[in-house]
């Protein structure tokens, strides 16, 4: 018999990165949201103060300030975290929130701070502009460090107290990185759609399409127990990831935990916790 060989398991990781390369564009930022991330990675039709931030135009349905912390740490692996801190706050007409996302170390970051601001247009419909500052850099000198403006429109319609269709741009005018390269920060449209099927159940699916990339679904259930208790399930599509997790209201605290399990790379834990004054 001919001699085995062990594959080292950092190539195998590295590979199936290669393979996963939607998961790791420049300026990419996910929804850190732990509710939304338990229910395939939802974002844009959700109302809750995480996912507000990533849909932008249901912050202008807020009537009380709230913020919100949030960490997710990719397949478990050092310097492939993300963290956020942001709040709402409402300002008569409307309402306007504050946004810190950070991912990576000091060896290698990124940054993005978002200001956005919603508003109503009437009973159903409601509209929301934010403006993003973003930034990454290195720890090697020779690297010179990124810093970009761009925005997002929004808009969101509501004709019923059980259905919600949100549509968002980000970086529509598809801003360059660098001219020389090419290279520009990822354009994504991202349509969603939430239904409640019963009192006690939600529906949620969204499909995104990036810039240069295939469009992703997702899908999620949430099922609420006495008004303090959640559970989660969800599906992303390309690449296939699962996801589930758990949601506890203690008045004006809620917390959410969320795992997402890619079929290769394994799990993404995440945990968001919001306070409403």
């Amino acid at each position: 018999m001919g001699r085995q060989t062990a594959i080292p398991s950092k190539i195998v990781f590295i590979v199936a990165l290669l393979f996963a390369t939607p998961l790791f564009a420049q300026f990419e930022f996910p929804s850190l949201g732990g509710r939304g991330a338990a229910m395939g990675g939802t974002a844009v039709a959700l109302d809750d103060a995480s996912s507000a931030m990533a849909g932008i135009a249901s912050l202008s349905g807020f009537e009380r300030t709230e913020i919100a912390l949030g960490v997710r740490q990719n397949f478990v692996a050092e310097g492939m975290g993300y963290a956020m801190l942001g709040g709402i706050f409402p300002i008569g007409f409307g309402a306007m929130s504050a946004t810190v996302l950070h991912y990576g170390n000091s060896d290698y970051n990124e940054q993005q701070t978002t200001l956005a601001y919603a508003l109503p247009l009437g009973r159903t419909v409601s509209m929301g502009v934010a403006l993003h500052y973003l930034h990454s850099g290195t720890s090697d000198s020779y690297y010179d460090p990124i810093n970009k403006l761009t925005f997002t429109m929004a808009v969101r319609y509501c004709p019923s107290n059980v259905l919600a269709v949100a549509f968002k741009a980000y970086n529509p005018a598809a801003v360059f990185i660098d001219r020389d390269d090419s290279q520009r920060i990822p354009s994504i449209l991202c349509l969603g759609i939430s239904y409640r099927l019963m009192d006690e159940l939600l529906a949620v699916s969204e499909v995104e399409k990036s810039l240069y990339q295939q469009a992703t679904l997702r899908f999620g259930l949430e099922y609420t127990l006495q008004e303090a208790y959640f559970f989660r399930v969800g599906v992303n599509t390309q690449p296939a990831i699962y996801t589930l997790g758990f949601g506890l209201k203690l008045k004006d605290f809620t917390v959410d935990i969320a795992g997402q399990v890619h079929s290769v790379l394994g799990l993404t834990p995440q945990i968001s916790i919001q306070y409403k004054f």
